[in-house]
């Protein structure tokens, strides 16, 4: 896993590997790096957690299938909620081969595959990646803290049902981020106040 770090306008993106097939999370910055990266190897396709604009930005730089869940399809050209607004969205619907996904999903990535989890609450169709022991959150889990519900198709109640349904994977799971440090699942459950909150009330 290869980690181009957030700047002040966009998140975090992961270029993710195995043997000479690799993915692509989140592509938004550092394009010329992430060409460098990749080098001789091919790009089998971009996960998209969520159609946010600091997620987004380079979708339209690369000719490969993009993996995004349907209830965001429609806000990657909606940038009155999507984040462009004043500006304008930099890519054109008809060059991105958009392929939608849900829950549970397998795509595959050489002999492996990666897990799609959907996630709600940021927005709608928020989804998280897991490959092996890595989980690639967006902006549903952060360390010590979780995303936004108040921004368009977010949702309070989705979002701690994420929450709480993330929580429950393997303690040694990593956690990827769109925004700020990696973690573990171990580390949130303990740590995280929302989830040890939300846990709580749940038991209840």
């Amino acid at each position: 896993m290869i980690q181009f770090k957030e700047n002040e306008t966009f998140a975090h993106s992961y270029l993710i590997c195995r043997f000479d097939q690799c993915m692509l999370v989140d592509p938004s910055h550092d394009l010329e790096d992430i060409h460098k990266v990749l080098d001789h190897r091919t790009l089998s396709g971009i996960l998209i957690t969520h159609a946010h604009h600091d997620h987004v930005h380079l979708i339209g730089d690369f000719q490969t299938k993009i993996y995004i869940h349907q209830a965001d399809q429609h806000l990657l050209f909606e940038d009155q909620y999507n984040g462009y607004a004043p500006q304008k969205h930099p890519y054109k619907r008809k060059d991105l081969e958009l392929v939608s996904i849900n829950d549970n999903d397998k795509i595959p990535l050489a002999d492996h595959f990666i897990t799609v989890i959907h996630t709600p609450g940021h927005t709608k169709g928020s989804v998280c990646f897991l490959y092996n022991d890595q989980l690639y959150t967006g902006d549903t889990l952060f360390k010590e803290s979780v995303g936004r519900h108040d921004l368009y198709s977010g949702n309070l109640v989705e979002l701690r049902k994420s929450i709480l349904k993330l929580c429950e994977l393997p303690s040694s799971i990593k956690v990827y981020p769109g925004h700020d440090d990696i973690t573990t699942i171990r580390y949130e459950q303990k740590n995280n106040p929302f989830y040890v909150k939300w846990k709580k009330q749940k038991s209840r």
